[in-house]
């Protein structure tokens, strides 16, 4: 039997604040919060402020840009959140999921065709966080 995917939406303040947004992230992830992301090259202020802790898995060039640009594929393991607020800031990328589960390994076997990790969380039934546009909301799956 296929386990059905629990989805909810948490609607979020237009001027929601570095606190109040951890706050929310810290009633649903007590523990680790693995940030996982697609980050374009572009955004190269914020590449050097994760430094070293973000871990590269792999650099595409992007799809869904133009003129072509590389993205780097990545995570951070942010236990105490202190970078999830600015990836929220960033949720206009194309690929930025939440979540308090390690699929690291399962990152590092995406390839250039088939970039989608929102699939391969939904494929692996892995409980996550997206952000709806303009950041307006955040979309909660549980399994």
């Amino acid at each position: 039997m296929r386990s059905i995917p629990k989805k909810e939406e948490i609607l979020l303040d237009e001027e929601i604040d570095e606190q109040e947004f951890v706050s929310i992230i810290n009633s649903i992830y007590k523990q680790d919060c693995y940030i996982y992301a697609i980050i374009p090259e572009n955004e190269q202020d914020l590449l050097n402020e994760l430094s070293n802790d973000f871990i590269e898995v792999n650099k595409f060039q992007l799809p869904s840009t133009f003129p072509r640009e590389m993205g780097y594929m990545g995570y951070v393991k942010d236990s105490q959140k202190r970078y999830i607020y600015e990836f929220y800031l960033r949720s206009t990328m194309d690929y930025l999921i939440f979540s308090e589960t390690d699929v690291s390994e399962q990152l590092s076997k995406l390839s250039k065709k088939n970039l989608d990790i929102y699939k391969m969380f939904q494929l692996n039934k892995v409980p996550h966080i997206t952000v709806g546009p303009d950041g307006q909301w955040l979309n909660i799956v549980k399994y």
